[in-house]
């Protein structure tokens, strides 16, 4: 049965010419898929940041409930993916509200009151900006590495 399903969901996939196309069109354009790559790590971490905060458990616990998630499925799925998101979604899912405050705190002047508030405030910021670099980084290699393939 598991067969027959399987030769059906191949036989009438709606989705294989599209996903085709822009798969042969994002090959060609790898600026352009950077972009969405890069779209796609931060709507996963925006995703399991709000995820995070509806858990109905303490702090402590919906972070370890969320590290767990993200371990397991990147134990047990993303090694047969191109990409790996799992982990870096729990990683930026931990540094958006760790920099939302000082964000907030450079956008409206506050972390400019002194220079021990400019030094708290960029601490704040440093997870967050960790974060961008490491998706940015390794995006870009990623798709440099199958582009030229």
């Amino acid at each position: 049965m598991s067969i027959s399903l399987h030769n059906f969901i191949e036989n009438y996939n709606p989705l294989e010419i599209p996903t085709t196309k822009i798969y042969d069109y994002l090959h060609d354009h790898p600026d352009l898929y950077k972009a969405a790559l890069l779209a796609n790590h931060i709507f996963r971490a925006v995703s399991m940041t709000a995820f995070n905060l509806v858990l109905p458990f303490s702090t402590p616990m919906n972070i370890a409930i969320c590290f767990a998630g993200s371990l397991f499925y990147r134990l047990t799925v993303e090694t047969h993916c191109a990409y790996k998101f799992a982990l870096p979604a729990f990683a930026g899912a931990l540094a958006f509200p760790a920099a939302n405050c000082a964000l907030n705190d450079l956008i409206h002047g506050v972390a400019f009151s002194s220079m021990n508030a400019l030094a708290f405030t960029l601490t704040k910021v440093l997870p967050l900006t960790a974060y961008i670099a490491y998706i940015t980084l390794t995006v870009n290699y990623d798709v440099d590495a199958r582009c030229k393939s």
